[in-house]
């Protein structure tokens, strides 16, 4: 079975080049080609396409903002219609948030990273992180113990849940 990879916001704005938001472009293309031909998994979970949408619509002129949103809904639609290397998370977002969504006040009060003392953790990190502890937790599950899961992130606050060889 592939390895499972959970895409993060910010491996998403440097694959579609959002302006302001691509710094790492050259390295996650390639890196993005790595997993690819190891025949990983792409997901995207749903709060990380919003915050994408979020970053192209506050970036750069109505021109430009207009031209990379054209970008990513073609290629949430790709990813709907399993036309991608993407797939959309079927992670149950209401079901999910009921049970957990009151840790993030503690999440959110607590400092992200000793470089990042004025930050908590977002709640879109928090989704991710509950995302991948399911995915894990199916995979333990279902004997997959083979199958890797991995959160790909360009923050230093999900390495944690990064890939590990």
């Amino acid at each position: 079975m592939a390895d499972i990879c959970l895409l993060d916001t910010s491996i998403l704005l440097n694959i579609l080049n959002v302006p302001n938001k691509n710094q790492d472009k050259v390295t996650v293309i390639k890196d993005f080609k790595t997993y690819a031909e190891s025949n990983c998994r792409f997901i995207i979970p749903l709060v990380v396409a919003v915050e994408v949408g979020n970053h192209i619509s506050q970036n750069g002129d109505g021109g430009t903002r207009r031209k990379i949103a054209r970008q990513f809904v073609d290629m949430m639609q790709k990813t709907f219609n399993g036309e991608s290397p993407f797939e959309i998370s079927d992670f149950d977002l209401k079901n999910e948030w009921q049970n957990w969504i009151g840790e993030f006040i503690d999440r959110a009060g607590q400092n992200k990273t000793a470089a990042k003392p004025n930050e908590g953790m977002s709640l879109t990190d928090l989704s991710i992180i509950k995302e991948y502890n399911a995915l894990q937790a199916k995979n333990r599950a279902n004997r997959n113990k083979h199958v890797k899961v991995f959160i790909w992130s360009l923050d230093s606050d999900l390495e944690f849940y990064g890939r590990s060889y």
